[in-house]
């Protein structure tokens, strides 16, 4: 799947930006984990071994975006739990 160009310059910006920074070290990949749940039990994951309680927690949409924005990176990734375990 290509990478569409207003991705390729959000990057190549946001790079551009941190070596004029000097930065030696900056994010440019977030990861955020909304749902703590998972309905598998993959080799070397801790996950299964978490109390029920804590597998049911969902991340509120506030502190998402307030995560996001504090990071600074140009992408973001969703990721973790299962979405077919969500409540929708």
């Amino acid at each position: 799947m290509p990478v569409s160009m207003r991705q390729q310059v959000s990057v190549g910006r946001h790079l551009f930006a941190q070596r004029l920074r000097r930065r030696p070290r900056f994010p440019l990949v977030m990861q955020l984990e909304p749902l703590f749940a998972c309905n598998l039990a993959c080799a070397g994951c801790g996950k299964v071994q978490f109390p029920r309680e804590m597998m049911s927690g969902r991340m509120p949409v506030a502190t998402a975006v307030a995560a996001v924005l504090e990071c600074g990176a140009p992408i973001v990734s969703v990721a973790g739990g299962e979405p077919l375990l969500h409540p929708a």
